[in-house]
């Protein structure tokens, strides 16, 4: 049985900042993190283990959230048009002095899709502060794909 040499301070990093690249998605439409992880992946996967798999964990889970992401916008915003729309359409006179009353709750309805990313964001950032101390991290589901397909 063999085993598993610690991580370097160097792989540490790189595992830690595949995590952390969650951040940069924020100011590039999600996409930035997903490349990020990508790239470091693909320079690690020969050199390190460790720094590689938790770069692949890192990328699947960005792109995935970024698609939950997409999902929990889009039903935001079927259901807020269509909380504005239908009574502007049914009944335009009836609201020359107010808004629809679905305007207020669609934006209140807003907190949903914002909750949820900060959930992301922050799970991603656990597992760099995980990855940077230099522990295994799993994130819940994924790892577990990721490894019964190795």
């Amino acid at each position: 049985m063999s085993e598993q040499l610690a991580p370097t301070q160097d792989e540490k990093t790189l595992a830690g900042l595949a995590h952390g690249s969650i951040l940069l998605g924020l100011a590039t439409s999600g996409v930035g993190g997903i490349i990020a992880a990508l790239v470091i992946w693909a320079t690690q996967k020969e050199k390190s283990p460790y720094a590689a798999a938790q770069a692949l964990q890192a990328m699947v889970y960005q792109g995935v959230t970024f698609l939950i992401m997409m999902i929990a916008w889009c039903c935001w915003g079927i259901l807020y048009t269509m909380m504005i729309l239908v009574p502007l359409i049914s009944n335009p006179g009836a609201y020359e002095a107010a808004p629809p009353a679905g305007l207020w709750v669609g934006l209140f309805l807003m907190i949903v899709p914002f909750g949820i990313w900060g959930l992301i964001i922050l799970y991603g950032l656990y597992g760099a502060v995980r990855c940077l101390g230099g522990h295994e991290f799993k994130y819940a589901i994924i790892g577990n794909w990721l490894d019964s397909q190795r």
